[in-house]
């Protein structure tokens, strides 16, 4: 289970049925691996069916997305022991509830009110920015530093940024020829 996923995915191939072969997308793991989609399938149970999990041969880990196990209906639910996957409809008592993130473009975004003499909010984001997001974002604010991208996200000076942490692996080749 990973709520950093944004699709299923998996490295083992006989997990899957109905596997089609597609050129997808490159998908970045932790430091500077990753691997090319080449398959997606149907993962199944007998109880819960989930399409559309993609097929990286280099992924040593199965994952299965919160947000799109949530998108199909279905609630999650986390203990110091066990995720649980809940049937769609279920509903949790409003008066267990203590604090709420609302899911937005994919991610769950905490709000917690500040008890002084601060008007407003602080809004906390568990997330760091993709490689391919990071790159995006560095093209987007005219190829600058990593360092002023992320000191513009942290200091809310650039809107419409859901992330708090970019990370660019190799310099940019546009930034190169520059210099």
């Amino acid at each position: 289970m990973d709520s950093g996923a944004s699709r299923h995915m998996t490295g083992t191939l006989h997990l899957l049925k109905n596997v089609q072969s597609i050129q997808g997308g490159y998908v970045g793991f932790t430091g500077n691996q990753g691997g090319q989609i080449v398959g997606e399938g149907t993962l199944s149970n007998g109880k819960v069916m989930f399409k559309n999990v993609n097929y990286i041969t280099e992924l040593e880990n199965n994952l299965l997305s919160i947000s799109q196990i949530c998108y199909k209906g279905f609630s999650t639910h986390f203990t110091n022991q066990d995720c649980l996957i809940l049937k769609p409809g279920y509903k949790i008592p409003g008066e267990w509830i203590l604090m709420k993130a609302p899911r937005e473009n994919d991610l769950y975004v905490l709000t917690m009110n500040v008890a002084s003499s601060i008007q407003g909010t602080v809004q906390c984001f568990v997330t760091k920015a993709s490689k391919n997001e990071s790159v995006l974002w560095h093209r987007r604010m005219g190829h600058i530093n990593v360092r002023k991208m992320n000191n513009l996200v942290h200091n809310q000076l650039v809107e419409g940024v859901n992330v708090k942490g970019f990370h660019l692996s190799s310099e940019c080749l546009s930034c190169k020829k520059r210099n």
